[in-house]
């Protein structure tokens, strides 16, 4: 379920980008935020950056979840910027608040544990199973979860779909991928936005986010 809002509160509210530094100061701890290849960092000398990072940042603190950074393509945030586009392919990091000060009495392995049976998605379901009831179900502005999809020593994968309106009213399907990972003893939220086209793109993305996390982890040895 966790899992699932923080997804939810991040992505949804991607229409706009956002500005922080590739680095923070947790409780005690120094941890590097690298931003994907291609990424560039969301800074607020940018309004378009600043703007996203306050709404952002206040919906995720309604979930008790402290956004940590934000990057976006280079190239989508060049142009929305200038009010061109919207942001289809997001990064960030992110951490509960009750995390921030204390290190994660878990491990990856017994996090994936919780969120397996949170998410009712044990080894071995069919995630394109979960795909397609999500695809007949889900509504404008809804959220499906496509529970554990991964696993692997850096991190615990988990998906979320989500539809949205276009300017010109028509249908948008986005994936959202969060990695749960354990760096310097925090534990941290690692996260991926890309627009859906077939069950192909969860396997694209869940690849670019599992070189995102081995990124991290070896950044925060």
């Amino acid at each position: 379920m966790a899992g699932r809002l923080t997804l939810a509160v991040f992505f949804l509210a991607i229409s706009v980008s956002g500005a922080l530094s590739l680095a923070a100061m947790i409780g005690d701890t120094f941890v590097k935020l690298p931003p994907p290849t291609s990424f560039c960092e969301l800074t607020p000398r940018y309004e378009f950056d600043a703007r996203a990072v306050e709404i952002t940042s206040a919906y995720m603190a309604g979930g008790s979840v402290k956004l940590l950074a934000m990057s976006a393509d280079c190239d989508q945030l060049a142009e929305a910027r200038k009010g061109k586009r919207q942001l289809d392919d997001v990064a960030s990091y992110s951490i509960f608040n009750s995390d921030m000060k204390m290190p994660t009495p878990f491990s990856v392995a017994s996090k994936c544990k919780i969120l397996r049976a949170s998410h009712k998605s044990p080894i071995g379901t069919d995630v394109d199973a979960r795909i397609a009831n999500i695809l007949e179900k889900i509504n404008f502005n809804e959220a499906g979860s496509l529970g554990v999809i991964a696993e692997d020593d850096n991190a615990c994968y988990v998906g979320t779909l989500t539809k949205q309106k276009a300017v010109d009213g028509a249908p948008r399907l986005f994936v959202a991928l969060q990695a749960n990972a354990v760096v310097q003893t925090k534990a941290i939220m690692v996260q991926r936005q890309a627009v859906y086209h077939d069950r192909d793109t969860i396997k694209a993305v869940l690849a670019k986010l599992k070189t995102d996390v081995a990124a991290f982890v070896a950044a925060n040895p």
